[in-house]
């Protein structure tokens, strides 16, 4: 008998980028860039840093190149 959960993530082109091994969770997210969970929120919620985010309904998700990305711009001094 098949997965039907696994069926439906891989026909649904929005589910199955988000289960992608190169998107984090905000709890995820947040420790990759050394901050807690509900900084990141906060970030987020009053657009004080512009981090790329996908959101899908209730689910927040960040690409963790996009968060190099965000990292390199935030880079003082370098050439």
């Amino acid at each position: 008998m098949p997965n039907h959960a696994h069926y439906q993530t891989e026909t649904h082109p929005i589910l199955a980028s988000l289960v992608r091994s190169d998107l984090l969770n905000t709890e995820q997210a947040a420790t990759y860039l050394g901050v807690t969970a509900r900084t990141l929120e906060v970030w987020r919620c009053t657009k004080r840093h512009a981090i790329p985010y996908i959101k899908v309904g209730r689910l927040v998700k960040y690409r963790k190149a996009e968060l190099d990305h965000w990292l390199i711009q935030q880079t003082i001094g370098a050439n």
